[in-house]
């Protein structure tokens, strides 16, 4: 059974979230009594359950939690590849056709289970890094040019709550490395959208209207990031 996990702050709303781990966490202001936010929890109850269903489909797909064997599906760029690891001195990881090869320097034996899926996740994690530092690079050249902008700086990590961030006054933007399993076209929103607060810090009209100027179908390819692993 999923928790409730509240906290209070010095906030004037309530806000609900249902996190991977599929307890609902609340923020809440500090003189709200807890009777009223199970009420509400109570009265949000469907929507709650729709969450819960849609992180568990994308828990799935969610390679963070698998051992990374032969046969697993691997996401890249919105298409899907059957992974086949060998047991190899050199690592790398080649994609040829839909089969994503890892080499990879394992014992391959039971006693090192643990640290064998750790290397597997290391090597996925780098490679993964490597090829988005390429593909974020370009982007943002293209889409810097086009909006004669200037970034300084950017960074490729792991992101618990966003696709990105960027610190207007550093010049500096942080991708997450999740996008990396999303379609090009989909990465391509969140890299125009970190680029547009350089333009206008907060998410009023005046910020979408640039998004809009340069990608007029930007609502669909946010879908596409809230959807893809649901929709498969």
């Amino acid at each position: 059974m999923s928790e409730v996990i509240i906290e209070y702050k010095r906030i004037k709303n309530i806000y609900i979230r249902v996190k991977p781990d599929l307890n609902i966490y609340v923020t809440a202001p500090k003189k709200v009594a807890k009777k009223y936010i199970y009420d509400l929890l109570e009265k949000r109850k469907d929507w709650i359950e729709d969450k819960k269903e849609e992180i568990k489909k994308k828990n799935i797909y969610d390679i963070s939690l698998k051992e990374l064997s032969s046969g697993n599906e691997i996401y890249y760029l919105g298409k899907s590849y059957m992974l086949k690891v060998l047991k190899c001195r050199k690592e790398n990881i080649i994609i040829a056709g839909r089969i994503m090869y890892m080499y990879v320097n394992i014992k391959d034996d039971e006693n090192y289970k643990n640290s064998d899926i750790r290397k597997k996740h290391i090597l996925l994690d780098t490679w993964y890094k490597k090829e988005a530092l390429k593909l974020f690079d370009s982007l943002i050249k293209k889409y810097s040019s086009l909006m004669e902008l200037q970034v300084n700086t950017f960074s490729v990590k792991k992101l618990k709550s966003k696709w990105g961030s960027c610190d207007v006054k550093k010049k500096h933007i942080t991708f997450n490395l999740e996008l990396m399993k999303y379609p090009v076209h989909a990465v391509e929103y969140i890299v125009l959208h970190e680029l547009a607060h350089l333009l206008q810090a907060n998410h009023s009209k005046q910020f979408y209207d640039i998004v809009s100027l340069y990608m007029p179908e930007w609502k669909k390819e946010k879908k596409i990031l809230d959807t893809f692993f649901n929709n498969l």
